[in-house]
């Protein structure tokens, strides 16, 4: 079924085809999306979300707000379509409600087009003759490549990791340089896809204006915290990892430390893990973040696999609070070493940085002022900037010579 809503008065509908709903912001992605939705709305824009996403509380919030929401009705497919999209080296299936829907909409001539994430750029055909956007949360296939090379060589899920590597890369590799904007987190991002003659822009990921009301005093306990979704694989990993080779150390050496994990997804192996390790509490998915990282005294990041930047790494230096993570955590946002977060690549050397911040309440708080300080350049507001203000150029040039984008959508079609 196809779910719409009339658009707010004054405003030009542009398409998102989002491969999850928006809203709410379960995981960095989400609220990624949310956040530039809400920088085209910003611009003028009223964002029009194309989904199979069957989540139709986030759809009737995002209505209120005067967007539309299309949630479409996808059969699972077959075994022959799966056979044809591995030919195809296609990482995610094709999906032909999807691309109806989107004939449908560029029929009536928008200003351009947005596609979120690689797995949503399948629509070329549908997209001729409009402008499209192409917002890119990682380089994907640098992300999967990570996950492949933890896998057991010649294993099943090791060929299965490659496979799914090696057509996302196809994917990008095709889909970057047909894209008139393509959206990227990192300045490492950035260089990546103008290699494929891609157009890129810079937009950083950021952090919410009220992380930064969070108390900057650090609470009298010894309360450790990670937040992350962990149906993705790389922070299902790494806090494994970290519960099994860090934390036994890190408990022993510091009887009065807690560890709390929030966030959605854990698999049986984790949730086998937490139950086995001592003072250690999964919390499920926390719709406010600031009271917890309030009552906490550091954040960890134990990640091995990725890509990106961190949000988790932002909204923390934000409210102030100490980081301890990896080379790779820590990446892209920059970090100096010592001042602005503590880096260790090692399990057993997070836990033994760890529990030195613990044990010094004064270096604690130093690096936490210094994080805070850092994270006021990836504010939303700021980090986002150059997208908004593409929006509003691409949305006044639309408008400005809507009558001859018309005329030529008739003339595609005819």
């Amino acid at each position: 079924m196809v779910h719409t809503k009339n658009l707010t008065e004054g405003g030009t509908s542009v398409p998102v085809v989002c491969p999850v709903m928006p809203y709410p912001a379960l995981g960095g992605g989400h609220k990624r999306s949310l956040r530039l939705l809400e920088a085209l709305e910003r611009a003028g824009g009223v964002p029009h979300v194309v989904t199979t996403d069957p989540r139709p509380d986030g759809a009737a919030v995002l209505r209120e707000r005067g967007w539309a929401v299309d949630i479409l009705d996808e059969p699972a497919p077959s075994h022959v379509r799966r056979m044809r999209q591995h030919l195809r080296r296609l990482p995610s299936p094709h999906l032909d409600s999807v691309a109806r829907r989107l004939a449908e909409l560029v029929a009536e001539a928008p200003p351009f087009v947005q596609i979120e994430q690689t797995q949503s750029a399948y629509y070329d055909h549908e997209l001729r003759g409009v402008r499209r956007v192409l917002s890119l949360h990682n380089v994907d296939s640098q992300m999967l490549e990570t996950v492949a090379r933890h896998e057991r060589p010649l294993s099943p899920s090791w060929a299965r990791a490659w496979n799914r590597t090696l057509a996302m890369r196809s994917v990008e590799r095709r889909a970057v340089p047909r894209a008139d904007v393509v959206i990227c987190v990192s300045d490492r991002d950035y260089l990546h896809f103008k290699r494929y003659a891609g157009k890129p822009l810079l937009a950083p990921n950021g952090a919410d204006d009220e992380f930064f009301s969070v108390d900057e005093r650090l609470p009298d306990n010894e309360d450790v915290f990670f937040m992350g979704v962990y149906d993705y694989p790389p922070n299902a990993h790494g806090m494994l990892r970290f519960l099994r080779e860090g934390w036994p150390l890190l408990a022993a050496a510091r009887p009065g430390a807690r560890l709390r994990l929030a966030g959605k997804g854990m698999g049986e192996e984790l949730r086998r893990a937490v139950a086995e390790s001592e003072r250690v509490e999964a919390l499920g998915f926390v719709d406010d973040l600031c009271p917890e990282l309030e009552r906490s005294r550091i954040v960890i990041v134990p990640l091995w696999q990725g890509g990106g930047t961190r949000l988790k790494v932002l909204e923390a230096m934000a409210a102030g609070r100490p980081v301890v993570g990896t080379t790779l955590g820590l990446e892209e946002v920059g970090v100096e070493a010592g001042r602005h977060a503590v880096i260790a690549d090692k399990p057993a050397q997070m836990a033994e940085e760890t529990a030195a911040l613990l044990a010094d309440g004064e270096r604690a708080a130093r690096i936490a002022a210094e994080g805070r300080a850092l994270a006021e350049r990836f504010r939303w507001s700021v980090a986002l900037r150059p997208v908004e203000e593409l929006y509003r150029r691409w949305l006044q040039q639309a408008a400005g010579s809507e009558p001859v984008v018309r005329e030529r959508m008739r003339a595609r079609q005819a």
